[in-house]
């Protein structure tokens, strides 16, 4: 008897706690504030997650001209801040950032964190924050995700067939581009190099000719893996279909997404 009653009694307990973690995030969310927030999709596949759609939202990237309480050299990485935001028509847009969160503001924020690589040196040409909110993926089956992807991106192609694609591409450029690539150098590393370059010009360990060859070398591989990626996808983003998801934002300023429209068609 006793073998039977004790696991009845745990799968009791595991239902009763599944059962109560349901019932206190559907409470909490029911009681969030909800907002519509502006996206841009693309479709990885996560292999331990399975398919989802990863967002870019227009309050991921915010002017440093929003930045309210401090300078952006007191910023570090990964800090976190508080983004305030305001209804604008249907959705809502970025009104200011802070490192704290205002006492006697009666506003609705955001929490947000800034990368691992941030620094106030190398904030872009637009000198714009890059935030991320834990709110950039939204999973869907893989029906929806196919659709969202094709229709979203006005391709036939899949994303397999993108990444084939690609990298047919990739193979048959130069071998200093790929070797470029390989190395993982993005825009934003390039624009920390050219700043060293320019320290190292000024110590006399190079001269301006292989500075400028360095240079010049980077920028025709970057431009080059544009090309690439234009023959991929030709589709300009913003020729791309609106996309909105819902947030829900609750008391402490963490969002969830809860509901994903395109084309007024829903999507959980």
């Amino acid at each position: 008897m006793k073998k039977i009653f004790f696991p009845i009694v745990i799968i009791i307990l595991q239902i009763c706690f599944l059962s109560g973690m349901v019932i206190f995030h559907t409470v909490k969310l029911n009681k969030a504030t909800k907002v519509m927030l502006k996206t841009i999709p693309y479709d990885p596949l996560s292999i331990f997650r399975g398919r989802y759609v990863s967002l870019r939202y227009e309050i991921s990237n915010v002017s440093i001209g929003l930045l309210k309480d401090s300078s952006e050299k007191d910023l570090k990485a990964q800090e976190e801040v508080f983004v305030l935001l305001e209804k604008q028509g249907d959705c809502w847009q970025a009104k200011g950032v802070y490192r704290n969160l205002p006492k006697d503001s009666k506003g609705l924020f955001l929490r947000g964190r800034l990368p691992a690589y941030y620094s106030s040196s190398y904030l872009g040409k637009n000198n714009e924050l890059n935030i991320n909110y834990g709110i950039e993926s939204f999973f869907l089956n893989e029906v929806s995700a196919d659709e969202i992807d094709k229709v979203n991106l006005r391709r036939p192609d899949s994303w397999q067939e993108q990444q084939r694609r690609r990298q047919e591409l990739i193979s048959q450029s130069d071998v200093e581009t790929q070797r470029i690539l390989k190395a993982g150098i993005s825009k934003w590393w390039f624009d920390s190099l050219k700043k060293e370059l320019d320290v190292w010009l000024k110590e006399g360990i190079i001269d301006a000719k292989s500075k400028d060859s360095i240079c010049n070398k980077y920028a025709q591989a970057e431009e080059k893996l544009k090309e690439i990626e234009r023959k991929v996808n030709p589709v300009l983003s913003s020729e791309q279909e609106p996309v909105i998801v819902e947030v829900a934002i609750d008391k402490n300023g963490y969002g969830y997404p809860a509901r994903l429209f395109m084309r007024n068609k829903e999507y959980r």
